[in-house]
């Protein structure tokens, strides 16, 4: 695991060079619609009000919960999948069936059938996002060497101990891993969905200040959104080192 120090080098070296290319293509293009990185930066303090704080709070819970329920359900369908028997090859059927189904194009559906509301985001976001943690789930508990196993059964444990000492933490590395990858796809999908019928959400409050031709605020929106992605990043981490301390030793 990174150190802290070097985790927030790392943070400050990425931002620098995102707002060096940022500043060079205003300087290049020297059009309104891209305005300088230092305009934006500037015009950030003035919108940390209570509306944007609603905003980024409705944001933040549809994540959240989209990434909770798609680790849950890819937790428990990843290991039944990696069994052997005629749930494994049902649920193998079934995602191998699916998976390549572009799930964007259910929006529609999910929005006629739930409405437009919270729950019809966070179906939309897990929808996306599950299917890679099943895959992952099940392919790192297929991947499990069998000798751990066996030496645990000899010392006598019993199904749950099996299932709690090595398939779980197995999984859950794996979850944890993968939930990284999905959290830019999470963000990616809450964007794309708060353009529909939303009256809260970063991805309202950046479409809006498009279509009011305000700029600044579109691109302040746009750092916002992407600095709480990089603090659920962080959270994730953090996680990670709570849950998984075996990794360690």
């Amino acid at each position: 695991m990174r150190k802290p120090l070097s985790a927030l080098l790392h943070f400050a070296i990425g931002a620098f060079l995102v707002l060096a290319i940022w500043q060079i293509g205003h300087l290049v293009m020297d059009i309104h619609v891209l305005p300088s990185p230092l305009v934006v930066l500037r015009a950030i303090p003035a919108l940390l009000n209570a509306v944007m704080f609603t905003h980024l709070y409705h944001s933040a819970y549809r994540v959240f919960m989209a990434l909770f329920f798609s680790m849950l359900i890819g937790l428990l369908l990843g290991i039944a999948a990696a069994g052997k028997g005629m749930l494994s090859r049902v649920l193998t059927s079934f995602l191998y069936f699916t998976y390549p189904i572009p799930r964007v194009a259910l929006l529609p559906a999910v929005l006629l059938i739930f409405g437009l509301t919270d729950l019809s985001k966070i179906i939309m976001i897990t929808l996306i996002v599950v299917y890679p943690i099943i895959i992952v789930v099940r392919d790192s508990v297929t991947d499990i060497p069998k000798p751990l196993y066996n030496t645990l059964t000899c010392y006598g444990a019993g199904k749950i101990q099996v299932f709690r000492y090595i398939t779980l933490p197995w999984a859950l590395s794996s979850i944890l891993s993968t939930a990284r990858i999905s959290l830019g796809t999470a963000i990616a999908i809450l964007f794309f969905t708060e353009a529909y019928g939303a009256r809260h959400g970063m991805g309202f409050f950046i479409l809006d200040a498009w279509m009011r031709l305000n700029y600044v605020q579109m691109y302040a929106g746009i750092v916002i959104l992407s600095l709480a992605g990089f603090f659920l990043f962080v959270l994730i981490d953090l996680v990670e080192r709570v849950a998984l301390k075996w990794k360690k030793v």
